[in-house]
């Protein structure tokens, strides 16, 4: 647990914020549009929309709105400034965050002083009605891994850890359930051991869900849920002890095969990165070591503790490709495209750091640059028959740069770009969404 909570701890700062046994899942609360947080600070209604968050002019600016054009910039809407947008077939899923008093000592929190919590609130921008939605909130929430959101079947899927992830204890892992058609919540218990970081993919209409089981022996479990039944299943389980065994950082499945990242310790810096792959039944098929990928993506020069600790850091991002390309993005500044067979990085990835990017949502991927990265430009590559093919994005203004990227089943693009001249505080732009 020290282990878990000590990479929690780093992770946090750098972005500034898994035997078959069975058990059921069970619905714990329903939250629906018409909720509210508190009476007196936030009220959701079926429909959020004001006739005063219509701008007069399609050329007015709102204040602490993001403006959404098309590729062409031609105005289709604007939403309140927020964190965490997810483009779904539905429209763009986005987060936005109100602060309360509150006089308990447990809510203390990163950046928060002594009686204030944050309540995240969830939404939705229907993009072809200009129509918004308000969901509400997840009571006791704590932290939301909003890499993993899935969207199946007209809901989309996250991971919530509710609690305090800062005062070294268990907290509950839950499930929740976004239908984005009649906008409510349902929840649903993964553990009531969980820890905030964690993992999810679909494989064959279910969900795969990773818990970092937080006890003595640390346990790493796979659960299936089953979104027809709500019931969850264990159905696999890893385990490490103290600086021996193994450990998940994250899963992903191309429909075909199951693929696990697995950390293998055998002392506290003799660690080996394998992706294992199973077939959809979970029978082990092959296990290939990537460590020296992981190795030559964080540096040379680092000395061999710190590589180690690289290797060990959370995932936020992992794909397979074609059985034998691979995406990998951590917590910490690794992120790199490599063929899994020869050991080889695309040359893209080299040298870019924490500003080589994978899309969110639950359309095709595609990878991008933020910041300019290093050519500064905004470079889009789109992963097509084992090439990267690039593309340029080009906003109305040439010094906007790409900061998030997002794509949705139905193959709609959500582009985000911003401008902030680091010598001129006065020298900016406002931010903006592209849909396309």
């Amino acid at each position: 647990m020290k282990r878990y909570f000590s990479l929690l701890l780093c992770a946090m700062l750098c972005i500034g914020i898994t035997g078959c046994s069975k058990e059921s899942g069970s619905i714990e609360t329903q939250v629906s549009n018409k909720s509210s947080v508190t009476e007196s600070t936030y009220e959701a209604s079926e429909n959020s929309k004001n006739e005063s968050d219509e701008p007069s002019d399609t050329k007015e600016k709102v204040e602490n709105m993001m403006e959404i054009v098309d590729k062409d910039g031609r105005y289709i809407g604007h939403i309140p400034f927020n964190s965490g947008m997810t483009l779904t077939n539905s429209g763009i899923f986005y987060t936005t965050t109100i602060l309360l008093n509150d006089s308990s000592p447990d809510t203390i929190a990163v950046g928060l002083n002594e009686g204030e919590k944050n309540v995240i609130v969830y939404h939705l921008y229907d993009i072809k009605t200009d129509e918004s939605y308000d969901f509400g909130s997840i009571p006791d929430q704590d932290y939301e891994a909003g890499y993993c959101r899935t969207e199946l079947n007209g809901k989309l899927y996250n991971l919530i850890t509710t609690g305090n992830v800062m005062d070294k204890e268990p907290d509950p892992l839950l499930l929740a359930e976004f239908d984005l058609a009649e906008h409510t919540i349902n929840q649903y218990s993964i553990s009531d051991n969980g820890f905030p970081y964690t993992a999810m993919a679909e494989v064959n209409g279910k969900l795969l869900i990773l818990n970092h089981d937080q006890t003595d022996v640390l346990h790493d479990k796979l659960y299936l849920f089953t979104p027809e039944n709500k019931q969850t299943e264990q159905v696999m389980q890893f385990e490490l002890n103290g600086n021996t065994g193994d450990t998940i950082r994250s899963m992903y499945s191309d429909g075909k095969n199951i693929y696990i990242l697995r950390l293998h310790f055998e002392g506290e810096n003799n660690v080996t990165m394998y992706i294992d792959t199973y077939d959809l039944d979970f029978k082990k098929q092959s296990e290939r070591d990537i460590s020296a990928m992981l190795k030559d993506s964080a540096g040379i020069n680092l000395v061999p503790e710190d590589v180690a600790n690289e290797i060990k850091q959370m995932v936020s991002r992992f794909m397979v490709m074609d059985e034998k390309y691979v995406y990998y993005e951590n917590f910490s500044a690794t992120r790199f495209l490599g063929n899994i067979e020869d050991g080889k990085l695309f040359s893209e990835t080299e040298g870019a750091g924490d500003t080589f990017l994978a899309s969110t949502g639950s359309g095709d991927p595609f990878f991008y640059c933020i910041f300019g990265g290093e050519k500064n430009e905004n470079s889009i590559f789109e992963w097509k028959n084992g090439t990267l093919e690039k593309t340029v994005f080009k906003a109305d203004d040439d010094r906007y740069y790409m900061t998030a990227a997002s794509r949705s089943p139905d193959g709609k693009t959500l582009i985000q770009v911003a401008y902030a001249n680091p010598e001129d505080r006065n020298d900016t732009l406002p931010t903006k969404i592209y849909y396309y």
